[in-house]
């Protein structure tokens, strides 16, 4: 699955060139959808329309065909489609294009203009509902990414060593790294032979977890999310003695991971972040609302918009389901708004979207009634 980051939002929200194509599409991962080809009709009836959206642009019926003849591939594609998750993003200009198989629900969308419409793409860009698990045994180590309704494991076997083997080599005695499966008074396990906390092993451990935390930091340096442990008691400690990412959850899930069901660690993982992740978003809204009454925040989209182009917003509310047709003059840095949408296309929440996250902003897509001004499709805290 390829993978989409912060970084490929902002290479995307950088291109500017004409027809650039943008298709979003609610997919299924199995069930009688799958069966009868359900998400391979939709795809087919969104291209349908985007073919007519070209047209509007004097497009000849060779261009247009070339723009759609790698999505249309992927209509016949009976692989892909026995592979999906939660939705498909799909972005095609002349000389570009790429696809993205996600767990996101997304509404069915097109949008053809001289850049990409990037809006619904900000769900799996925050980290809202998100979270990271490391499931820790010395035979194994597994690496999963958690959201709100299902787990994925990540495949980094280039970055993470498979066992403690790989690191402190073979002739380290595996009899003298297992473990009983009791615990002790002090929740620390039992080495056979050496007795409790033999310093040698321990140290072999470290070395094991100084890897894994190395090839980690890679992939997660700059996120986030909270990073949960899944792992016997008497690992834990060690783990968190190399550990250089900040948030590293303090609770963990107990016991051998190699024997548990990632279904299963979703639900335990979900149940013991529920209140932070309900503390983090009523946080931001409780910010946003101390914020209005010191004047520094607003509801009013013709603040908004030139404040997200400025570098102004810290955190951006964006109500889900609409968009707000119009132009933003950069000259005036002023908002034109349009009833209805112009041929020259720019939803100005969108825009609003891109600009508040390629400058380092906080960006909720909201539905109506989560948004802490509901009268408004945009809320925004200021930087100043």
């Amino acid at each position: 699955m390829k993978t989409f980051s912060e970084n490929k939002f902002k290479e995307l929200a950088q291109i500017n060139v004409p027809h650039c194509i943008s298709i979003f599409i609610p997919t299924h991962r199995a069930g009688q959808e799958v069966n009868e080809k359900i998400d391979q009709i939709n795809l087919k009836n969104q291209v349908q329309k985007v073919a007519g959206e070209l047209g509007y642009w004097q497009l000849g019926s060779k261009e247009i065909d070339h723009l759609l003849e790698p999505i249309h591939a992927l209509v016949n594609d009976t692989d892909f489609w026995n592979n999906q998750s939660d939705g498909l993003a799909i972005f095609r200009n002349k000389d570009h294009f790429e696809y993205y198989t996600l767990p996101v629900l997304f509404h069915e969308f097109v949008f053809v203009s001289d850049h990409y419409y990037l809006k619904p793409m900000v769900p799996y860009l925050n980290d809202d509902g998100k979270y990271y698990l490391l499931a820790l045994s010395l035979s194994e180590v597994k690496f999963y990414e958690g959201f709100p309704h299902q787990i994925d494991e990540v495949e980094l076997d280039d970055l993470l060593p498979d066992k403690l083997q790989d690191v402190v080599g073979y002739d380290f005695k595996e009899k003298h790294l297992q473990v009983r499966s009791g615990q002790t008074s002090s929740n620390q396990g039992m080495f056979h032979g050496h007795g409790k906390g033999n310093e040698e092993e321990k140290t072999e451990i470290r070395k094991y977890f100084r890897a894994i935390n190395d090839g980690l930091m890679k992939y997660i340096k700059n996120r986030k999310r909270p990073l949960v442990l899944a792992a016997v008691d008497y690992l834990v400690p060690l783990y968190r003695e190399v550990n250089e990412y900040k948030n590293l959850y303090g609770e963990f899930i107990a016991g051998n991971p190699e024997h548990e069901d990632p279904v299963l660690m979703h639900e335990k993982t979900r149940e013991m972040l529920k209140d932070y992740f309900d503390k983090e978003r009523k946080r931001d809204i409780a910010a946003f609302e101390q914020a209005l009454s010191n004047g520094k925040a607003s509801f009013k989209e013709e603040d908004i918009i030139p404040a997200a182009f400025n570098q102004r917003i810290d955190t951006l509310f964006v109500k889900n389901g609409e968009e707000m047709w119009g132009i933003f003059d950069k000259a005036s840095n002023t908002v034109k708004p349009r009833d209805v949408q112009p041929d020259f296309k720019t939803c100005l929440l969108n825009f609003a979207s891109i600009h508040t996250l390629l400058n380092n902003g906080k960006v909720y897509l909201l539905e109506p009634d989560q948004l802490p001004e509901s009268s408004s499709r945009l809320n925004a805290i200021f930087r100043f």
